[in-house]
């Protein structure tokens, strides 16, 4: 088989099978790459081919040692190539990727030599029979005829185009996909190692559900999507489910899950900590019975969440004890008004004897005669007399209620605190 067959022919069956394992070989260059280099490597005994031309000097040893379609073209040069890239990744970090492409695309050369009519020693150099597929020499291709080399490459280039959304998504998640049902995509969800997006469009009853959004958890009943910065539950038992279309893509993205132990977190540290987050599970104690916002009746100071997105807690306990010493500090206030209006009442004589002395002493300013400048000196005397004898009364309780709104006013409001567990799920781009 020509060279552009076994490139496209190599696209083709390595974009197959290494849909399986969710590989798509389109994915980045080096994994093209490496599907095309596999493809041809086993020419590279033959110094006119291609990959010979490339590396002529091993080509032309080959060449001379072995022959064209020998070593290279044997099940034990797979094996090796295989083993020498598994080598090389795990050594080096490389992407493990790259040996299931390799295996495949050097395998796809080993079977389509097989379906020529000179075949290929499969067992070299244990067994160096022809191994052909199929036994009937008139279905097999003859190599360089140029009718049937055109008709295969024509194939094969209709494929590699017709068979993109498989390469990308997997052959199983194809298959999922095709279902379209939660079941299925549940399936999908456990098995994929990255983040999927999903396009949607179920109703339930007469609610409409219609969107894109991405696979933020799924459990052995129900998937959650997320879409829009709200999660959707979706049970595969829903009544009155109807499902028009549930299809997932493939990201690069991966689902990181984090578990972490939180020690009297304020409400505001903790509401920063889960905001915008998909809480898988957490065990949450509060220091005084406190609620959710989305559930603000249920008042508790123990609280089991699972699978719930974008949460906030809200201490009604700060609510009551301001409510409180308001309430406090106005009924400190009235009784301290209340006793300085009876004090002033109590002492009404001595406060008229003292605004009357002022006001004889005002006179003093004015142009009066002998007898009214003695008249005046004498009042003055008498209410300085009067007011020198006046016993003041006093209230202990005035002191006391301004020295308790002292206090409330400066004394801080107690904070909830918060500990538990909580694991979070997030989406690392």
């Amino acid at each position: 088989m020509t060279a552009p067959n076994h490139l496209t022919g190599g696209i083709v069956f390595t974009g197959l099978f290494c849909s399986f394992f969710s590989v798509n070989i389109f994915a980045n260059p080096i994994f093209i790459t490496a599907t095309l280099f596999g493809s041809l490597l086993p020419d590279i005994d033959h110094t006119k081919s291609w990959i010979g031309k490339a590396f002529y000097p091993i080509a032309k040893w080959l060449s001379v040692n072995y022959g064209h379609r020998t070593i290279t073209h044997s099940v034990f040069f797979l094996i090796g190539i295989c083993l020498l890239s598994v080598f090389i990744e795990k050594n080096f970090r490389a992407d493990y990727s790259i040996s299931i492409i390799l295996f495949f695309s050097v395998l796809s050369h080993l079977i389509f030599d097989m379906v020529t009519l000179q075949g290929i020693p499969l067992f070299y150099p244990f067994y160096k029979n022809p191994c052909v597929l199929p036994a009937n020499p008139e279905m097999r291709i003859r190599s360089g005829n140029i009718r049937q080399e055109g008709i295969i490459l024509f194939i094969f280039c209709f494929l590699t185009f017709f068979m993109q959304d498989l390469f990308a998504n997997g052959f199983w998640s194809t298959i999922n996909n095709n279902f379209n049902d939660v079941k299925h995509q549940i399936k999908e969800y456990k098995k994929s190692p990255n983040v999927l997006n999903i396009d949607y469009d179920y109703n339930i009853y007469q609610t409409k559900y219609k969107g894109k959004g991405t696979y933020i958890q799924a459990s052995e009943s129900e998937i959650y999507i997320l879409s829009q910065d709200k999660v959707l539950a979706l049970k595969k038992d829903t009544p009155g489910l109807k499902i028009k279309l549930l299809k997932t893509t493939k990201t690069n993205h991966k689902i990181h899950e984090n578990k972490i132990e939180i020690t009297d977190f304020t409400e505001e540290q903790l509401n920063n900590l889960i905001k915008r987050k998909f809480i898988a599970n957490a065990t949450i104690y509060s220091s005084f019975a406190t609620s959710l916002i989305n559930n603000p009746l249920e008042l508790k100071k123990k609280f089991e969440i699972e699978n719930k997105y974008n949460l906030a807690f809200k201490s009604h306990i700060q609510d009551t004890i301001l409510s409180n010493k308001q309430k406090r500090i106005a009924e400190l206030e009235l009784k301290l008004k209340s006793e300085e209006n009876q004090l002033i009442n109590d002492n009404k004589n001595y406060y008229l004897s003292l605004d009357e002395l002022q006001q004889q002493k005002n006179k003093l300013q004015s142009k009066l005669s002998n007898y009214e400048l003695n008249e005046i000196k004498k009042n003055i005397i008498e209410l300085e007399n009067k007011i020198s004898n006046y016993h003041i009364k006093t209230n202990l309780m005035i002191p006391e209620y301004k020295n308790q709104l002292a206090k409330i006013k400066t004394c801080k409001s107690q904070n909830i605190t918060y500990s538990g567990q909580i694991t979070y799920i997030e989406i690392i781009k």
